[in-house]
C-alpha cells in the first residue's frame, strides 16, 4: 500500500542518517558517544549502558552509563557472565525481559550499586562475525510500558552501525599509533615526539610553565652491535626503552630516533627537577643494565630545560650537556671495558 511505502522510506531515511551520523566519527570513544546520543533520542529509556568486554580478566565494563544513578556505574565491572548482559554476550543475541524480577538472567548487581529498580530490559549485542565483544542495554521506558520487537529490531540495527564503527576507529587507531611508534621499541619515532612537542608548545603557550628534555645514549652501541650481534643490539634497545617508560610519569613521552638515541619529554618540569629526573632514569638504567638478555650495557643521559623549538634544536642542546657528562668521566665506561675484555668464545656466548 503507499501509505507502508511512505513509512518504509521514512524509515529507510532515517536510519541511513543514523549510520552516516554514527560511522562519521574516527574514534572509539567518538562512535560510544555517538551511538549513546541517538539511543537517547530514539527509545527515551531511563536507564541505558553501553559494556565492553574486557578479554584479559572476562569482565565486562561499563564504558558508558546514563541515566540515574549513571555516573556509579561508570567503569563498573562485572563477571562476563552475570546477568542479562552476560546472556546476551555469551549467546551473541538480542533479547527482550518484559518482568526483570521474574527472569532467571537477571542480575540485580546494578540496581544494589545504584538504587534504582530494573522493571523491563532490552539488550544487544555488539559483534562481530558472530562474535560479541560488547552489550547495550536499556532499563525502563519512560512512560512505564514494556520494550517492543520493533524496537529491539531498531536497536540491533544501531548496535550492528557500532560495531562496524567501533572496528573501522579501531583500525585507523591502530594506523595511526603505528605512523606515530617505534616497531622495535614501542616508543614514539620522531613524528611521534615531534606531536607531542607540538601539542607541549600550544599548552606553554596558552597556560605557561616549563618544559624539560632528557637525551639517552648506550655508550659503544656499535660495538654492541658488531661483537655480540644485532640480536643482542636489539635486546639492550628494547632494555632500555622499557626502563625509560616504566621510570616515566604518566605525562612524560618517551620517544627513539633510531640507532641508540632516546629521548623523554618532561611537561612541567624545571632545571631542578630535570636534573632529579635525570638522576632517576640514570639508576633504572644501571639496574636493568645488569639482567639485560643482551648483555650489559651503560647509557649517558643529557638534560636540556627551557623552550621546545623542535626536535632537532632539542637534541643539539641536549647532546651539548650529554657530552659533557662523557667527557667528565675519568675512566671508560664498566660497558667498554667488558667489551674490550671479551675474547671470541665470550663475544659467542653473549650472542646466544
Amino acid at each position: 500500500m503507499p501509505g507502508d511505502d511512505i513509512d518504509d522510506l521514512i524509515r529507510l531515511s532515517w536510519f541511513t542518517a543514523i549510520a552516516k551520523d554514527i560511522v562519521s566519527e574516527t574514534t572509539v570513544r567518538g562512535v560510544l558517544d555517538r551511538v549513546m546520543e541517538r539511543i537517547g533520542e530514539c527509545f527515551a529509556p531511563l536507564n541505558w549502558s553501553l559494556l565492553l568486554l574486557d578479554r584479559r580478566t572476562e569482565e565486562l565494563v561499563f564504558r558508558i552509563a546514563v541515566g540515574k544513578a549513571g555516573e556509579r556505574l561508570a567503569g563498573r565491572r562485572i563477571p562476563a557472565t552475570e546477568g542479562v548482559a552476560g546472556w546476551v554476550l555469551a549467546n551473541a543475541q538480542a533479547l527482550i525481559v518484559e518482568d526483570a524480577a521474574s527472569d532467571p538472567r537477571f542480575s540485580a548487581r546494578a540496581d544494589g550499586l545504584t538504587g534504582f529498580r530494573t522493571e523491563s530490559i532490552i539488550a544487544v549485542p555488539l559483534r562481530t562475525d558472530e562474535r560479541a565483544f560488547g552489550v547495550i542495554e536499556l532499563i525502563n521506558k519512560l512512560d512505564g510500558s514494556r520494550f517492543s520487537a520493533l524496537e529491539l529490531r531498531t536497536l540491533s540495527t544501531i548496535a550492528d552501525f557500532a560495531a562496524i564503527a567501533i572496528q573501522r576507529a579501531v583500525y585507523l587507531g591502530q594506523l595511526r599509533r603505528e605512523a606515530m611508534t617505534d616497531p622495535l621499541t614501542g616508543l614514539l619515532n620522531r613524528r611521534g615526539l615531534e606531536r607531542a612537542l607540538e601539542r607541549e608548545r600550544r599548552r606553554v603557550a596558552r597556560y605557561g610553565g616549563e618544559l624539560a628534555f632528557i637525551l639517552a645514549d648506550i655508550d659503544g652501541f656499535k660495538q654492541i652491535n658488531d661483537l655480540r650481534g644485532h640480536a643482542a643490539g636489539d635486546e639492550v634497545l628494547k632494555r632500555v626503552a622499557a626502563t625509560l617508560r616504566a621510570a616515566s610519569r604518566s605525562c612524560d613521552a618517551a620517544a627513539r630516533f633510531g640507532g641508540d638515541e632516546f629521548l623523554v619529554l618532561l611537561p612541567g618540569t624545571g632545571p631542578e627537577a630535570a636534573e632529579a629526573a635525570r638522576e632517576r632514569f640514570a639508576a633504572a638504567l644501571e639496574k636493568a643494565a645488569v639482567t639485560c638478555a643482551g648483555g650489559h650495557f651503560t647509557v649517558s643521559l643529557g638534560v636540556h630545560a627551557g623552550e621546545a623549538a623542535d626536535a632537532e634544536g632539542i637534541l643539539h642542546r641536549s647532546d651539548i650537556d650529554l657530552y659533557r657528562r662523557k667527557e667528565d668521566r675519568a675512566t671508560p665506561s664498566f660497558g667498554e671495558t667488558v667489551l674490550e675484555a671479551m675474547d671470541e668464545e665470550d663475544v659467542q656466548d653473549a650472542a646466544r
